[in-house]
């Protein structure tokens, strides 16, 4: 009996569905991801994921990573299942890669096709450390 326990958590452990392990992003194109950028903010919308092993949605950006995914590159919203569209109010200038992500119970990553947004123009918001020379 504890040799089928230790091989059965051993299994749960490798699949990724144990202690918060995520299998290999999958692009799904039907998650209908859009983004646009307008009035110097960044508006999103999706279509909402209706199956039971819903965890959570996470929205990453990435300046560097063209293939930015959770949890690699963190997030920058987080969603619960009802969540359809956010708006990002400030956008930083500079060229963006933006992707939806769904994660669900069992650890799969459900990932839409990347968008890629350049935001030009004047710095917006309360000026940071990096907007000052010594």
């Amino acid at each position: 009996m504890r040799k089928f326990f230790v091989a059965l958590l051993v299994g749960l452990c490798l699949s990724g569905a144990f202690a918060g392990g995520y299998k290999k992003p999958v692009v799904v194109k039907e998650m209908n991801f859009t983004a646009s950028y307008e009035g110097g903010k960044v508006y999103f919308t999706w279509s909402r994921y209706l199956r039971d092993d819903f965890l959570y949605y996470k929205l990453v950006k990435s300046k560097t990573n063209a293939d930015p995914v959770y949890p690699d590159d963190g997030y920058i919203f987080y969603g619960e299942q009802d969540a359809k569209s956010w708006v990002e109010e400030s956008p930083e200038a500079g060229t963006w890669y933006y992707r939806l992500c769904i994660i669900t119970q069992n650890g799969d990553r459900w990932v839409s096709p990347v968008i890629k947004i350049t935001i030009s123009g004047q710095a917006s918001g309360v000026p940071t450390a990096k907007d000052f020379a010594p």
